[in-house]
């Protein structure tokens, strides 16, 4: 079966029983998590893939790296993934539900990247601007990047907005090239 659709029909599962039982946003911050556990530990898709491991073993790895205890909805759904043999697509499945939960919601994500820590009232100056722009909620991830040297970049889904000192550096030396 497509790895697009069975991710889809869980997300679109997991999302519809987290908004009846009023747990949407702890289950999102909880994907988020987990998202970024898989990016950030490679070895955890491996344990959850792994079959010597029991299910029950790999449902205690999938709540740690959630941060713990899970939300009513997000524990039954993770227990009929593992019961169905879906753990390869639970990457699939916890992206696609972040996908779903911030379509739903109208949130826009973004990475504001800086040369330097931005102090968090000009982050939230920046955020409350162009929420006036957009009409959606904001979720922005601040990264610093030395390499910009000055400025800042915003990424939000396909629109990329350079104002960084090595940017303008690039323009230049791209105009003289001409």
């Amino acid at each position: 079966m497509n790895s697009g659709l069975v991710s889809t029909r869980y997300a679109n599962a997991l999302l519809d029983f987290a908004i009846e039982l009023g747990e949407q946003e702890q289950v999102y911050a909880r994907m988020k998590l987990l998202a970024h556990m898989f990016f950030k530990v490679p070895e955890l898709k491996g344990a959850v893939q792994n079959p010597s491991i029991p299910a029950k073993e790999k449902k205690k790895i999938i709540a740690t790296a959630c941060g713990g205890e899970l939300p009513t909805s997000l524990d039954k759904m993770i227990g009929l993934i593992l019961e169905n043999e879906r753990e390869n697509q639970l990457q699939f499945i916890t992206q696609r539900f972040i996908d779903l939960y911030r379509k739903r919601f109208r949130i826009q994500a973004g990475k504001l990247i800086t040369a330097v820590p931005i102090e968090e009232e000009t982050q939230k100056r920046l955020t409350e601007k162009i929420h006036q722009l957009i009409d959606n909620t904001l979720e922005i991830e601040a990264v610093v990047d030395p390499d910009i040297i000055g400025g800042f970049i915003l990424n939000l889904d396909d629109y990329r907005w350079d104002a960084s000192v090595s940017g303008e550096l690039e323009r230049v030396r791209q105009s003289l090239k001409q």
